[in-house]
Order: C-alpha cells, then sequence, then structure tokens
C-alpha cells in the first residue's frame, strides 16, 4: 500500500480518512495470510479459513466496532450531561459579558439557520463515529494562585534565536490612507542594549495573549466567570486509557483558569474531530448533539471540511453557535493548541540603526457572518492597533479624499507616538533560515513582495546602502490595490531608486484599469530581462503562499519556458535546483 501524505495546513482529513479507509481491507488481508500461515504450521492438513469474520477475530474485532460504531440516538440519554443545560442565570452572565465588553452577537434567528448547525442526514440514519477521546487531565480548584497573571505560556519556543526579552515601542506610524482597504502600521522599538543582534531579513516572534473579552466570554459561557482568578492544579488522570499521556508542556502545572485561557491556548482554534467527538459527550440539546457528530462522522467527512476547515470556525465561535455544549475545562485543555507566537520580518538594518528594529503589519479585520459570531481582529494585530489607537495624538484632522499622497504622508508625519507611561513587547528573534541578502554584491538580486511582504526588502536595501552598491541588478517587483492609498514605503524606495540603490521598482496596482494587475504579471513582462540573470540570481518572495507565492513561482516557470527555450518540466528542474541551491528562498505565511 502506498504512503499518504498529509498536510495539517490544509486539514489531515482530507488525505487520513481515506487512506485509512484504504488500509484495513489491506490489514485484514495481511493478517488473513499470517493466519493461514499459523495455521498451517500448527495443522499442515487444516484449511485455512480466510473469511471476514475469522480476521476480526484474529485481530480484535471489539476495537474495530468501537472506532466505527453506529449512532443512532443521544450519547446523554439517562446520564448526568442532562442536568448541564446553560441555566438562565448563566445565559444572564453571558449577557452581561457582552453588554460591558460591546459585544454585537450574530442574530439568535442567524444562528438558528447557519449550516453549521443544520443536520444533513436523516435522524434515522446510522452514523460511523469515533469512539470518544479518552480523558487524562484534571483540573483542581485551589484558594491560591502563586503565578503571576501577565506572563506568557512555558514551553519551547518555535525557531527561537535567542531569549524572550522586553522590547520598548517608541514609535508607530500608520503607512496607509485612512480610506485604505486594510490599515498598515509600522512599530519601531527600542532593543536591549546587550545581548541582542539582528541581521536584515531576521524576524521576530512576538508573544502575544488571547483578548480579554474573549477570554471573560468563553469563561461566562462555561460557568466559570466566579472561579477564574483562583489558583487552580492541573494532573493526570491516574487511571486515563490515553496512551503516553503527559500534560502539554505549555500549560503549567499551577496557575489559574484565566491565565491558562488568556496566554496558553489558543481559543481560537479551528477544532480538530477529537475536540468536537469529545463536545458532543457534552451537548444536551439533542439536534446539536446530532450537528456535531455528523461533523465527526465518515459521512460527515465534507461536511467537516466545508463547514469546520474551511470557513476557519474558531473554538469560541463553535460553543456560541451550540449553546447546550458546555464541557469541563479541562477537556478543551486537552485538544486546544498551544497559543503561538506572532511572527513578523525586520524592516530595518542594524547598520542603519543598531539599536532599533521595524516591522509591518496589516491590521487583521475578522467580519461578523457565516461562521464568525462577532466581528474581531487579529489577536495580535488588533492588540497592535489597539496600541497604536491608544497613544496617538494629532492637532490634525483625518487627511481627506481629495488629497494627494503628498499630503497624506505630511499629515500622518504628524502623528507622534504620546504615552503616559513606557510600552514594552514580550518577543524573541527567530531564525530567519538563510533568508538574508547575499554577501557578495556582484550577485543580482530578485525581491518579490506586495503588500507587507515587502518589509524584509526595505531592511535589505537599507542595509545595502550602508554597506555599499555593488555591480549586482537588484529588482524589487511590489504590488498593492491603489498608488494613492496602500503603496507601502512609496517614498523611500522612490529615493533608493534614484540613489542607484534599487535598480529596477516594478509596482503592479491591482484595482486600477491601466497596467498589470498583479506581480507575477509583471515577472513575466519582464521576463527578456530576467530570464538572462536567473542563472546567478538569488530570487526572494514574500508575502502570502495561499495565493500569491504558488502564482509567482508559476511565473518564473513560465520566465524559463517562453526566454530560455525549455520545455515546463526542465523549467521545473530547474527553479527546484534553485530552492535547492538556496537561491529561490521564500518567507511566505497563511
Amino acid at each position: 500500500m502506498r504512503c499518504g501524505w498529509a498536510d495539517d495546513g490544509t486539514g489531515l482529513e482530507l488525505v487520513v480518512e481515506p487512506w485509512c479507509e484504504g488500509l484495513q481491507p489491506v490489514l485484514k488481508l495481511h493478517l488473513c495470510s499470517l493466519s493461514m500461515q499459523e495455521s498451517t504450521l500448527q495443522d499442515p492438513s487444516a484449511d485455512g479459513d480466510n473469511s471476514p469474520e475469522s480476521v476480526s477475530r484474529t485481530t480484535g474485532n471489539n476495537e474495530e466496532l468501537n472506532y466505527n460504531q453506529k449512532y443512532k440516538g443521544p450519547l446523554c440519554e439517562n446520564n448526568r450531561e442532562l442536568e448541564m443545560a446553560i441555566s438562565s442565570e448563566n445565559k444572564d452572565v453571558v449577557s452581561k459579558i457582552m453588554a460591558h465588553h460591546s459585544i454585537d452577537m450574530l442574530p439568535h434567528h442567524e444562528v438558528e439557520h447557519l449550516a453549521l448547525r443544520c443536520c444533513t442526514f436523516p435522524k434515522d440514519d446510522p452514523l460511523s463515529i469515533p469512539v470518544p477521546p479518552a480523558p487524562y487531565l484534571t483540573l483542581t480548584l485551589t484558594e491560591k494562585c502563586d503565578t503571576p497573571q501577565t506572563t506568557p505560556s512555558s514551553g519551547t519556543l518555535p525557531a527561537a534565536a535567542s531569549q524572550v526579552f522586553k522590547a520598548q515601542v517608541i514609535k508607530i506610524r500608520q503607512l496607509t490612507h485612512p480610506t485604505a482597504v486594510k490599515t498598515a502600521l509600522e512599530f519601531t522599538l527600542k532593543l536591549p542594549e546587550e545581548g541582542i543582534h539582528y541581521h536584515p531579513g531576521d524576524a521576530i516572534g512576538i508573544l502575544v495573549k488571547n483578548p480579554q473579552k474573549e477570554v471573560d466570554l468563553l469563561l461566562g459561557l462555561l460557568g466559570l466567570t466566579q472561579m477564574a482568578d483562583k489558583g487552580c492544579e492541573l494532573s493526570l488522570i491516574p487511571e486515563t486509557k490515553k496512551r503516553a499521556a503527559a500534560i502539554p508542556s505549555f500549560l503549567p502545572c499551577k496557575s489559574s483558569l484565566r491565565h491558562l485561557l488568556e496566554y496558553c491556548v489558543d481559543i481560537r482554534a479551528v477544532p480538530k474531530k477529537p475536540l468536537l467527538r469529545a463536545l458532543a459527550e457534552y451537548t444536551t440539546n439533542p439536534c446539536e448533539q446530532r450537528r456535531l457528530l455528523e461533523l465527526v462522522s465518515k459521512e460527515g467527512a465534507k461536511e467537516y471540511t466545508c463547514y469546520v476547515r474551511e470557513a476557519c470556525l474558531s473554538t469560541l465561535d463553535l460553543l456560541l453557535f451550540f449553546r447546550s455544549c458546555r464541557p469541563p475545562v479541562s477537556t478543551l485543555l486537552e485538544h486546544l493548541p498551544r497559543l503561538l507566537p506572532r511572527p513578523y520580518s525586520a524592516a530595518s538594518s542594524p547598520l542603519a540603526t543598531p539599536s532599533h528594529l521595524t516591522f509591518v503589519f496589516n491590521v487583521v479585520e475578522i467580519s461578523q457572518g457565516n461562521s464568525v459570531a462577532f466581528s474581531r481582529q487579529g489577536v495580535c494585530t488588533g492588540w497592535l492597533a489597539s496600541l497604536a489607537s491608544d497613544n496617538y495624538e494629532t492637532g490634525e484632522s483625518v487627511p481627506p479624499m481629495d488629497l494627494d499622497m503628498r499630503d497624506v504622508e505630511q499629515a500622518l508625519s504628524n502623528l507622534t507616538f504620546a504615552s503616559s507611561e513606557d510600552i514594552f513587547i514580550d518577543m524573541y528573534l527567530r531564525n530567519n533560515q538563510s533568508f538574508q541578502p547575499p554577501t557578495d554584491s556582484s550577485t543580482p538580486v530578485v525581491m518579490v513582495g506586495p503588500g507587507t511582504g515587502v518589509a524584509p526588502f526595505v531592511g535589505f536595501l537599507k542595509h545595502r546602502q550602508k554597506v555599499g552598491v555593488g555591480v549586482g541588478q537588484w529588482w524589487l517587483f511590489y504590488g498593492c490595490r491603489h498608488r494613492d492609498k496602500d503603496f507601502l514605503y512609496q517614498k523611500e524606495l522612490r529615493e533608493l531608486e534614484e540613489e542607484g540603490v534599487l535598480n529596477h521598482l516594478i509596482v503592479s496596482f491591482s484595482r486600477e484599469d491601466d497596467g498589470p494587475k498583479y506581480v507575477q504579471d509583471n515577472l513575466i513582462k519582464y521576463g527578456t530581462s530576467l530570464a538572462p540573470i536567473l542563472d546567478k540570481a538569488i530570487v526572494y518572495v514574500c508575502g502570502d503562499a495561499r495565493n500569491m507565492a504558488k502564482d509567482v513561482f508559476e511565473a518564473f516557470v513560465s520566465v524559463l519556458m517562453n526566454h530560455k527555450e525549455v520545455t515546463e518540466a526542465d523549467a521545473r528542474q530547474v527553479m527546484t535546483k534553485m530552492q535547492l541551491d538556496r537561491r529561490y528562498l521564500q518567507d511566505v505565511w497563511t
């Protein structure tokens, strides 16, 4: 049987479940063969019984039946879970939390008709569902909490190249026009005087916490508001049936419920099937329970992919939509992933600003509707944006739409960072996987970075400006929506081009009528000039991995085919070799 290769970024279920279905008959065939051999060795005259029944007996049929048990009715019937329906008092608590934080919840009639909540299969149809995952954590409340409530979670930091340190925010600048579709902010940080050194192309990891209003809301849904700040202790269930059970490294054994939910686990994580299966055990409404079981069943695989995975449904939204689901908090702690630090590329050079580091980001806006119960911002970008809004002071009004970009830049330059107290960000340096400018000044460089993907290349160019310009030609392919609204670093890039630090600045505007729309269109347009230098050039791609990075790769394949007169297979082989030789480097995200 062939190997099955799955990618958690697109959903393990898409590959794993069909592969497992094909695995069972292969195993039965193999075990049947082993059974026949064993029978022949014991009694050479005996006929081998290779019927499915004998195979099941040999392989332990009970376990197989448990995994594919047929569900027909509520699991909570005549069970204590029936008593766990949210009381009117708890609903009142949740309503007060929403009012306190001004949370505009999706209207009840819209929630009731969400495709996510609507059962697909007739209620009498049996479902093939997995057994509930074995619980393994128990949480004991204590009166006293000795753990500081403002510390990030423990555990190994991903791609860490330094210890966690505090960097002071000294400047915040808005790079986009107020009417732009997205808001791009530039943060400048002052680094500690000793021990922290970065290179152009390096990235930082910012330690984040879940928004307070969402943590309060989750505590309210679980009926734990009054116990949120009391101490708690995590331990393993002695009789747990989970294999190799262990408390996750990112969960402190002693802390508080608020600390665990605010700093340690990702409450916006898309719930995986084991969590959905566990939640079904604590759902008292028969229709809601049936729907959860449909989503984890073999029959509902497409439903899960469509309404959970692809819709990016968060665990918090799930509990808001399925109000009769009230699990113990230990169940969430068993299944929710770690709240990970957020990475951002440096947009500065240590030669230009040795003690300062700059990074850029778009404020992520998540609109209400479909799988989102209420509008919100990104966990990290929303928090950083709140720092900006709380600490801007300006004597000028927002620039009107009829001003040109120079007027906008002048108005934005009048914004000053004004804080009554110092603001620090917990962060660390990340390994950059060789995403650095070449040390050989004769090496041609092709940089592709639409939107905020231009950030590391600004650092590259400022570094080149200080090191000295060599003979190698540097190209930058940049893209945005409008030249007068979201052309990030327009002034700086034009000046670098005039100085000869940047040899070719090629810009595309996707929402304007004239010219190529996207960076990949310009790559193909300038293919005649690019093709001869690709043998020696280093190509850097930064930005969206889902669409842009794939389209850019295909554009380079087209350039090689059209201007090197090679076949598609040969062009892809050239691109693969460039990747292996670290001459085609990507810093991309989803």
